[in-house]
């Protein structure tokens, strides 16, 4: 698989891919439960990036789904999405590498992570999930970076 931004070249995607999958579902009760108060549970995403030789680096997006304190019986669950690319502009700085890694590559994969996230908790029995949730990474980045 191999995709080329074309508006500036300034990286290649080398592999999209699940790299891990965690759905804890102690009981039925648990799982009864969750189901009904879905809508409750909160969603967390952690994005970490680790460089490799040859201009690689491996982006990966957490999506953590969260029960409130107040439901009993809990479920947890983490889908993990890995996005490798190499960076193929020799003249980016460190400011683009950085925006590059947190803002352009999350964004333009967010739909396929949305709909990979969405379909596994489909098939795991959560039949009315949908990932609706949107994510502005450039505030994100602006947030983290800029403040």
């Amino acid at each position: 698989m191999s995709e080329i931004d074309t508006n500036n070249k300034k990286f290649e995607i080398v592999a999209k891919y699940i790299k891990d999958i965690s759905f804890e579902i102690p009981t039925p009760d648990s799982f009864v439960d969750a189901a009904q108060n879905l809508g409750s549970y909160s969603t967390k995403l952690d994005i970490n990036s680790n460089p490799y030789k040859n201009n690689l680096v491996e982006l990966t997006c957490k999506f953590k789904l969260e029960a409130p304190e107040n439901i009993k019986n809990k479920i947890h669950a983490e889908v993990c999405i890995s996005i490798v690319f190499k960076l193929t502009d020799p003249k980016m700085n460190t400011e683009d590498v950085k925006k590059t890694i947190l803002v352009t590559i999350p964004n333009e994969n967010f739909e396929y992570m949305k709909d990979i996230v969405t379909s596994l908790f489909q098939k795991s029995g959560f039949k009315n999930f949908n990932f609706s949730k949107e994510v502005d990474f450039e505030e994100l980045y602006k947030q983290q970076f800029l403040n």
